[in-house]
């Protein structure tokens, strides 16, 4: 797959390089756009449609000494999700991508047209808006509230997306940016208004975009000044302002805080941080270990739901009681709509309160009964069709299957559940059915940082058991993620020898990769994933596992026994024994084999293919400095040839 994709930008597609070294990706005709982080921007150049992503991967290799393969993963993903390919790729991998989108609500083109608005108009609405609402605020009178104001709410809402656009477009037409083109925005579907695509902001470097994304908030407070004389239209406002402080959700807030933290995942972070753990960082001032801006940043998201319930149930309810009473008194159609704001105000407001409660109980018994894991069990016994989408069991027959699935039992996790925790004893067994996590370190001592990503058929949780029982790392879930778990008592009935395969030395087969230079830093968690693609192959002693000049599309790791490596012209170069690979060059460079290697005794390899190995590279997000550490050793001229 990786020979036959050859991803390629929009022709159109706007490209400017950042002061910060990231690059923002914007196109005119659609007004989609992306920000790549860093380790992305030297990448986009190579997304041209002529290269698939071998020959982009082999081209980076060339220039830079090294493959940043996830951070092609996640480009290829961002673009796609944006719709800035041409031809966008479909089920490359496991991990959807985050919305490259930050608007509150996002743009859906029905039409799209040229703007020929100078830009020094569009910059005199930046001081526009807001002086009309200072003197909306101070001059107009305050009316009370009636049914009418239960068919204002929507024009409110309408009036504070319009100004948080308009002041938005405004700052890009400040800092040299000004839209181009126009588009149709839908509030819920229902109704369509004309807004300038501000999502040509993504161009502009750190202070342009945070200006971009401050106006946006000025326009909604603008707006909420504009309409606070009508209570219908102020609540509507109202609503949008509240909604775009949210730093939660993919509002104006949550934008500058991504920009002003440089954590392209802050949102993500943020969510698994609010509750217990930011409770507890605020209880023992613990700010340098979880990190002062996830600290902050969780500190402004607790102030923001407590926030929003005492405006949405108080006021909200407020405002029910009231419209029920003119209900009584009124007649006609006004009183079928005071009556129908009242109930819908009804059903509504208490949500807040409720969900509130409910995660007050919920963590109140999760300190008391803390459990390892946050997921729910939706089935007992796994059917053994599920093993055939792992690679470590894939290959067994029917009754081995039904011996292990009959241990097993299956659990899914909401997106942001901790599968595992990081310093807690291990006693399961994990291989993820549908879904994917993030396996995530320096949770208890530094600001979390995510080492892997795992999707369908990998594995994780068994380096507990092997070793000392104690989790190396945080598991939390992506997306929705159906994991078969295996308790350690019946973890270690399968991993004696089954089926003629012993797992155990597959998996242990974890630290052996751990030795060589190209995987020396690779996460436990990482490693028993890897290990588990790995197929075994039994070799008697005088075999030729490769041989020099043929070609290579096999990459092998020494379980078992010892092998030599001969030069072309025969000549021995150097042993290798258990724990070291080899043929590692010819796949990464492609290149045919530069030695023979030979088995010495009756040996046992682990293999795995072209697609596989390379595939298995991508998933880890910090393996750039290895293969750049690898290729540089390589490039020694004594250093022996591992073919």
């Amino acid at each position: 797959m990786l020979d036959q994709v050859r991803p390629a930008l929009l022709p159109g597609a706007l490209v400017r390089k950042r002061k910060d070294g990231t690059e923002g990706i914007y196109d005119p005709d659609s007004g989609h756009s992306y920000e790549t982080t860093p380790e992305q921007a030297n990448l986009v150049a190579l997304f041209d449609g002529k290269r698939s992503l071998l020959e982009i991967s082999a081209e980076y290799l060339s220039r830079h000494g090294f493959v940043p393969f996830a951070a092609i993963d996640e480009l290829l993903w961002g673009l796609a999700d944006a719709q800035l390919l041409v031809d966008p790729p479909q089920n490359l991998g496991r991990l959807p991508s985050s919305s490259a989108s930050s608007d509150l609500v996002a743009p859906h083109s029905r039409s799209r047209w040229k703007t020929k608005w100078p830009r020094a108009l569009r910059s005199l609405e930046l001081g526009l808006w807001p002086a009309l609402g200072v003197f909306a605020l101070l001059s107009v009178p305050t009316v009370a509230l009636s049914p009418l104001d239960v068919a204002l709410f929507y024009p409110g809402l309408l009036v504070a997306l319009v100004l948080r656009e308009r002041v938005k477009a405004a700052c890009c037409a400040l800092a040299g940016f000004p839209p181009q083109r126009g588009h149709l925005v839908s509030i819920l579907g229902l109704v369509w208004y004309p807004a300038p695509d501000t999502t040509v902001a993504v161009l502009m470097n750190r202070r342009g975009r945070v200006f971009a994304h401050f106006g946006a908030l000025v326009g909604v407070a603008s707006a909420l000044a504009l309409t606070w004389a009508w209570p219908g239209l102020r609540a509507g406002a109202a609503f949008v302002l509240l909604m775009d402080l949210c730093p939660l959700a993919a509002s104006s807030l949550d934008a500058i805080l991504v920009v002003a933290s440089k954590e392209p995942h802050l949102r993500a972070h943020l969510r698994a941080f609010v509750g217990l753990p930011l409770l507890k960082a605020l209880v023992t001032f613990s700010f340098r270990k979880t990190g002062p801006f996830l600290v902050f940043a969780g500190f402004l998201a607790a102030v923001w739901f407590a926030a929003f319930v005492i405006l949405v149930t108080g006021l909200g309810l407020w405002a029910a009681l009231r419209l029920l009473e003119l209900s009584v008194t009124a007649t006609g159609g006004w009183r079928v709509l005071a009556g129908t704001g009242a109930f819908a105000l009804f059903v509504v407001c208490p949500l807040p309160l409720m969900l509130a409660a409910f995660q007050g109980i919920e963590s109140f018994f999760t300190s008391f009964w803390p459990r390892e894991t946050g997921g729910r069990q939706v089935g007992g016994k796994v059917a053994i069709e599920a093993f055939r989408f792992i690679p470590l069991f894939s290959s067994l027959p029917d009754k081995d299957l039904e011996l292990i699935a009959a241990q097993a039992q299956e659990v899914t996790y909401g997106p942001g559940d901790r599968i595992v925790e990081e310093g807690a004893a291990g006693n399961t067994f994990c291989s993820i059915r549908r879904g994917s996590v993030e396996v995530v370190r320096g949770e208890a001592a530094q600001r979390p940082r995510v080492v892997a990503r795992l999707g369908v058929g990998d594995c994780f949780g068994e380096t507990a058991m092997l070793k000392d029982g104690v989790r190396t790392a945080s598991v939390r879930a992506v997306t929705e993620t159906v994991v078969i778990e295996l308790a350690s008592e019946a973890f270690e009935k399968i991993v004696a020898t089954v089926g003629g395969v012993d797992f155990a030395s597959v998996l242990r087969a974890a630290s052996a990769i751990g030795k060589s230079k190209l995987f020396k830093e690779l996460p436990p968690e990482r490693l028993s994933s890897l290990a588990s693609k790995f197929v075994p192959r039994s070799l008697e002693a005088g075999t030729d596992v490769v041989k020099f000049g043929e070609q290579g599309d096999e990459f092998f790791l020494l379980a078992k026994g010892r092998v030599e490596v001969l030069s072309g012209e025969g000549k021995k170069l150097v042993e290798l024994g258990d724990g070291d690979v080899f043929g590692e060059i010819a796949l990464l460079r492609n290149v045919p084999r530069t030695a023979t290697v030979r088995t010495l005794t009756d040996t046992l390899v682990l293999v795995l293919g072209r697609d596989v190995f390379l595939q298995a590279l991508q998933a880890d997000l910090a393996l750039s400095a290895r293969v750049e550490e690898m290729a540089a050793s390589r490039a020694s001229p004594v250093a022996p040839a591992p073919a």
